[in-house]
Parts: structure tokens; C-alpha cells; sequence
């Protein structure tokens, strides 16, 4: 990976100053997400926010155990965040999106010799083939060709479903476009969707609007937040699971997971471990010394929307109508793991807050007083819906008005 640029981000939190710590969130935020509205990114610092930052960040905390003094910074700290999202760069974003779209048999036909004209301004084809030649690929369609941006971002389209399946659906004749559109300019996204629409013939812009969401992720991080001390739970969910850092010194919790594997369901993990092990170059990460690569912890929530089974299916044109992200799910203070013996905690860091909770905490009563009891933190659901409607209206525009 390479080093995170100074130039670009300044000392950021070794400084303590507001506007220092905003142009490294803004510049990480711009590279983690290239649709973001620049409206929502902070440019100005309260009194309030200065207090919080130097607070929280004079430690450098990471992941190690924090003592009562700072878990009660961490609380005040992640109440602020939860309450001004954008002012410390918790902005809700498309994290992935799969079009499921029915398209003439005529176009089908055509696809792999079509796949050879994408706009190579923006994007070369990487591979094309048959979908054998994929790894742990389960899905119905037979051919597909990917992709690849200037980053090495991909596009993948999908054709030609499974002959069994075809006799199930004789009507349909379906071909399904998978990406990642934070990892795209708009100018690649309306150029790409620009040549596919230009397939479709005369009747392009009703059969994109008619398209299906099969699969639609929004995300969030947090930047600052320790995973180990993010206690969050799904109040609406049977199923909870969780994966391990590997790479941690001792065993911490890398990912939540709630909910089935195979439906929607939330996950929440440590994005800064993810960067690390990926390598991935064109994000800047804010750090406390570069030297030494101490880096500043984040967080991400993500849920994942699974629309393809669902009973109420959205199509393209109704994008915005998807549900909100954080729907159910409830934060809780980090105070609480005051109340916890060594042990305990313990297995709160390895395990995650949730898991430990509902699944190996057989006495959850003698806890659950102290959850009810002032411990859950406000979120701003006004701010952060509004985010998300209008982050799903920008990407739906660039689509269709392609």
C-alpha cells in the first residue's frame, strides 16, 4: 500500500485543529466514495466539534483496551457523530448495486460480440467468457464480460440464464449488470450505461426503468471508532455471527454479521483492516504518524438489500424508495462495558457486542436493565434518510438520464 500523502492530508489528528481533520475526512471520503455530493462534505468546525476531537483523539486511541476515562470520550464522541453525521464525515453511500433487466432476445443474441464496443475512454473489457470460469460463481447466467476502470474498479455484465431456468421463465430473457458505483465517476457511470442503453434499441429508457433492483448495499463509516467498541445490534434479527481479525495480535472481532447469509442483513467491520490487507493504493488513509504507520481506526456499517426474492421488489425508476439503511438497528453506549468483568469483555472484543449479547451471554437479564436504562444513543434518522434518498435520486439520474 502506498503511504498515505501529507501533502494531502495534514497531521491530522496529532494537531487537534477542526480544519485539519476536516480536509483529511473530506479527501478520504472523495476517494471512498467518487459520487459523493461535495454539498454534504463539512467545511466549517463548532466549538462543540473542536472539544470532541481533541477529547477523543489525544491518546490516539486504536484498538487496544480503553480504560473508564476513555470509554466515556468514546461515548461522547460517537454521540456526536450519530447526531451531526456530516459534519464528521458519516455519510450514507451506494456501496453496490446488481440490475436485473429483461431485455428482447435480439440483444442477447448480440451481447458477447457487443461487449467488444464499451467506450474504451473509461473502461477496457478484462475478460469475457464463460461463467465456469469463475470463482465460486452460483448464479444462473452463463456468459459474462467484465470490465475495468482506470482504478481497476469493475462493471460486470451477466447474460444468457441457465436453459433449466428458461423453461421456468420461457418470457424472460434477462441480463444482470453488478458494480460498485462509489468506485465510479459519474462521468464513467454515464458513459458505460450510455452504450448499454444504445443496445436496447428504440424502447431503451422503459426497459432500463423497469429494471429490477436484485441487490442494492449502502454503507457508512466511522472514522475514529474502534470496532471492538462499537456496540450495535439489530433489534429485528434471529441470526448473528462474526469473523475474526486475523491479522490482530489476539483475538478481536473483524465483522458482524446480522442476519442470514442468504437474505438481507447488516454487517458491521473494521473497513481500516480491510484497506490494509487489500493493499488498496488510492485511498488515502488518516493517520497519527505516518512513520510508524499508526492509523486512525474506522468502522463501517453496511446493509445489504436483497430485493430478487423480496415481496415487495423495487425497480429502477423507484430507487429511492428503498428502505433506510439503519432501519432497526440501535446503538449503544460504550459506558456499558463498565459494567463488565475482564472475562466478559473479553469476549465482547472477540466476538462482537451482538454475538456475545443474544448468542453466549446466557444472563442477558441482569444486563438487559442496564441497556433500557439511558444506554442507547440518538441518531440523526432525519439527516441520514435525507442523505440516502438523495444519494439513490443522483445514481438513478445518471443511469437513466444516460
Amino acid at each position: 500500500m502506498s503511504k498515505p500523502n501529507n501533502s494531502t492530508i495534514p497531521n491530522i489528528i496529532r494537531v487537534h485543529s477542526g480544519k485539519t481533520y476536516i480536509a483529511g475526512v473530506n479527501a478520504y471520503t472523495q476517494a471512498n466514495n467518487q459520487l459523493c455530493d461535495l454539498a454534504n462534505l463539512s467545511n466549517s468546525s463548532s466549538k462543540v466539534f473542536k472539544t470532541r476531537l481533541k477529547a477523543w483523539f489525544k491518546d490516539k486511541p486504536s484498538n487496544e483496551r480503553l480504560n473508564h476515562f476513555k470509554l466515556l470520550e468514546l461515548g461522547r464522541y460517537l454521540s456526536a457523530i450519530l447526531m451531526n453525521p456530516l459534519e464528521y464525515g458519516a455519510i450514507p453511500f451506494v456501496d453496490m448495486l446488481y440490475l436485473t433487466i429483461d431485455v428482447p432476445e435480439s440483444v442477447v443474441s448480440s451481447l458477447s460480440m457487443a461487449m467488444k464496443s464499451v467506450p474504451t475512454e473509461h473502461f477496457k473489457l478484462y475478460k469475457t467468457g464463460t461463467t465456469k470460469v469463475l470463482k465460486n460463481y452460483k448464479d444462473v447466467y452463463q456468459r459474462f464480460a467484465m470490465f475495468d476502470n482506470q482504478m481497476s474498479s469493475k462493471i460486470i455484465v451477466y447474460w444468457g440464464i441457465h436453459p433449466k431456468v428458461r423453461e421456468e421463465r420461457p418470457k424472460q430473457r434477462l441480463v444482470k449488470i453488478s458494480l460498485n458505483p462509489a468506485r465510479h465517476s459519474p462521468a464513467e457511470i454515464t458513459a458505460f450505461f450510455e452504450w448499454f442503453k444504445s443496445l436496447l434499441g428504440d424502447d431503451a429508457q422503459h426497459i432500463m426503468e423497469v429494471a429490477n433492483i436484485t441487490r442494492l448495499d449502502i454503507a457508512m463509516d466511522l472514522i475514529g471508532v474502534p470496532l471492538p467498541y462499537l456496540l450495535v445490534d439489530r433489534t429485528n434479527v434471529k441470526l448473528r455471527s462474526y469473523y475474526l481479525n486475523e491479522k490482530a495480535k489476539k483475538s478481536r472481532v473483524g465483522t458482524q454479521r446480522f442476519g442470514s447469509p442468504k437474505s438481507s442483513k447488516s454487517y458491521v467491520y473494521d473497513k481500516l483492516r480491510k484497506y490494509l490487507d487489500l493493499r488498496i493504493c488510492n485511498v488515502d488513509l488518516l493517520v497519527y504518524d505516518t512513520a510508524k504507520k499508526r492509523y486512525v481506526p474506522i468502522s463501517r456499517l453496511e446493509r445489504v438489500f436483497k430485493f430478487a426474492d423480496s415481496k415487495n421488489p423495487i425497480s429502477l425508476a423507484q430507487l429511492e424508495k428503498a428502505p433506510y439503511f439503519l432501519k432497526s438497528t440501535v446503538f449503544y453506549n460504550p459506558m456499558i462495558l463498565m459494567f463488565l468483568n475482564a472475562t466478559q469483555r473479553d469476549r465482547v472484543e472477540k466476538y462482537g457486542f451482538s454475538y456475545w449479547y443474544h448468542m453466549i451471554n446466557w444472563k442477558r437479564w441482569k444486563l438487559s436493565r442496564l441497556l433500557l436504562d439511558n444506554r442507547t444513543l440518538d441518531v440523526n434518522d432525519d439527516q441520514l434518510k435525507s442523505v440516502q434518498v438523495a444519494a439513490l435520486i443522483r445514481l438513478k439520474k445518471l443511469i437513466l438520464e444516460a
